[in-house]
């Protein structure tokens, strides 16, 4: 125990920039996103061995992981089915681990420094440099960086993502950590000076959203969607009984899960009944939905139902292979006369441990250990589908659930031509504090990198839709039966700086470093002689 007292007092200032980044992601406004590194930063001048850089940064990783994802504990009650005892270990183990990148970034920058010192600005824009790089490769359950936090308290900042998306605004947010943390070095040494670059790093960030701001694009177009969200609620115990087909339970379990969703789609529809297209969450349908599947008792009445409302449906459900015991993650497209406007998208992206075991194709019994975990294939991958209401034609980028975190993919399939991107997600087991809102944001920041509008339904909450401009026209609450109509503008379709060029802006962080990196090596030789 003493020890880790001692501990504390030595990582203090370690621990206090974990405990920024966390407090300033969501549901957190962004408070500290401009200067959340830099104590940690500004500890490392004063580390002198690569063991006491690896504890610094484990203390900050830790504590980031700790608070801001302590719903991993959660899930492993709630989804795991395992004790409160043994849930939370799992979180401890989870935040050992999950964000090396930190601690390795700062032994890599004192690794390129041996044998040649370098001024302290170099050193610290190496640490905002090579930390944007390995955020962006470091294998991650939940890939995340503050940039998201910019989107969730709308500073305008965030509107930058067209040209370098929410990554590259990431390494903006580094470098400025690197700026106040080189302050803090020179304030024992040059008050005036040190005030000086924190009066232009506060310049620098006042420029950086007053360019946001004046990029933002205006909502108003000729073509507009009226969408209709219908979020259920139901209940995690419910959807593992009915994806489980266990056999005494299974048709009544499924057949009240979709009354439920009749229900409520009548209820909205009659309250909103200009809406054209229905949009159900992630799973909302325990079935098939594939064609060799519609002829099925329960799809018929999902046909005439679809046939009474006049709407158009996108719903999430399950997929099959015909023939085989391949299983997918689907979501799958009506018009508004109950038939398909288009093939069913499979997931391709698949959440570890929730939706598939590593290595367990390779050894099945995995799967007899950890039954809660689904056994689900791959999709082919990003796709475009077509979406049929009763009057107009749309092209869907689809993504379900944790495809939304990953750029490219929404990248891909909006250059494919997609006029809107539709997320369909299940969030149930994640809690309801901090998981909901930080897949939200992350989501949204896919509509400001593609400048599509993104309508996001899910199980338990958050639903929402934002336009490409920003706007957040609806929110749903969290854990709540609900249902809401949004006029979501589509505009004419572009390709934006960052579909282009903008997701290559790694190479360009790569080439400085390197150039950092060489031209330190070449003054250290030269003050040597």
């Amino acid at each position: 125990m003493t020890h880790f007292f001692q501990a504390i007092k030595k990582y203090h200032l370690a621990i206090l920039s974990g405990l920024l980044i966390a407090l300033s992601y969501p549901p957190f406004p962004a408070w500290a996103v401009f200067f959340c590194l830099a104590p940690l930063w500004f500890l490392t001048r004063q580390l002198q061995n690569l063991k006491s850089l690896f504890w610094a940064g484990w203390w900050t990783q830790f504590s980031v992981s700790i608070v801001g994802f302590h719903w991993v504990a959660i899930t492993a009650h709630d989804f795991g089915f395992l004790p409160w005892i043994v849930s939370i270990p799992v979180l401890f183990i989870f935040a050992s681990f999950a964000h090396l990148y930190i601690p390795a970034a700062l032994i890599l920058v004192r690794l390129f420094q041996r044998g040649n010192p370098w001024p302290v600005h170099f050193q610290l824009l190496a640490l905002a440099l090579t930390t944007g790089l390995l955020e962006r490769v470091w294998p991650m359950i939940f890939p995340w960086h503050s940039a998201y936090s910019l989107l969730h308290s709308q500073l305008p900042m965030y509107q930058l993502a067209e040209l370098v998306g929410f990554s590259g605004l990431s390494s903006l947010l580094l470098l400025t950590s690197a700026g106040f943390a080189w302050c803090l070095s020179l304030w024992k040494q040059s008050k005036k000076k040190s005030l000086q670059i924190a009066s232009f790093m506060v310049f620098l960030i006042l420029c950086l959203n007053g360019w946001g701001h004046l990029m933002k694009p205006t909502d108003s177009t000729d073509k507009s969607l009226k969408v209709l969200i219908v979020q259920a609620n139901i209940g995690q115990f419910e959807k593992v009984l009915a994806e489980k087909n266990l056999k005494s339970n299974q048709n009544e379990i499924q057949q009240a899960v979709m009354n439920k969703y009749f229900q409520l789609t009548d209820e909205a529809v009659q309250k909103f009944p200009d809406a054209e297209v229905i949009i159900w969450p992630e799973t909302a349908l325990a079935d098939y939905l594939d064609p060799e599947y519609l002829s099925r008792p329960r799809q018929q009445q999902l046909q005439y139902k679809i046939l009474s409302w006049q709407k158009a449906l996108i719903t999430g459900s399950y997929s099959r292979q015909f023939g085989t015991n391949r299983t997918y993650n689907g979501m799958f497209f009506f018009d508004y006369r109950g038939q398909p406007s288009d093939s069913g998208f499979r997931k391709n992206q698949l959440l570890a441990f929730g939706e598939r075991l590593p290595f367990g194709d390779t050894f099945p019994w995995l799967y007899d250990l950890l039954p809660f975990v689904s056994s689900f294939s791959a999709g082919p991958g990003p796709e475009v589908k077509k979406l049929q209401t009763l009057n107009q034609e749309f092209v869907v980028s689809p993504q379900i659930c944790y495809e939304s975190l990953h750029p490219w993919f929404a990248r891909k399939s909006v250059l494919m031509g997609a006029d809107l991107i539709v997320n369909v997600t299940n969030d149930s087991w994640f809690g309801e504090h901090f998981e909901p809102y930080q897949h939200a944001s992350m989501t949204w920041a896919r509509a400001i990198e593609n400048r599509r509008p993104l309508v996001r339904s899910t199980n338990t909450g958050q639903s929402s839709v934002i336009t490409h401009s920003g706007n957040v026209l609806i929110t749903s609450p969290i854990n709540q039966e609900w249902s809401g109509l949004a006029v979501v503008p589509i505009p004419a379709r572009r390709i934006t700086f960052y579909m282009q060029y903008g997701h290559l802006d790694w190479i360009l962080i790569l080439v400085i470093l390197l150039g950092l990196i060489g031209g330190s090596i070449t003054y250290g030789r030269k003050t040597k002689h």
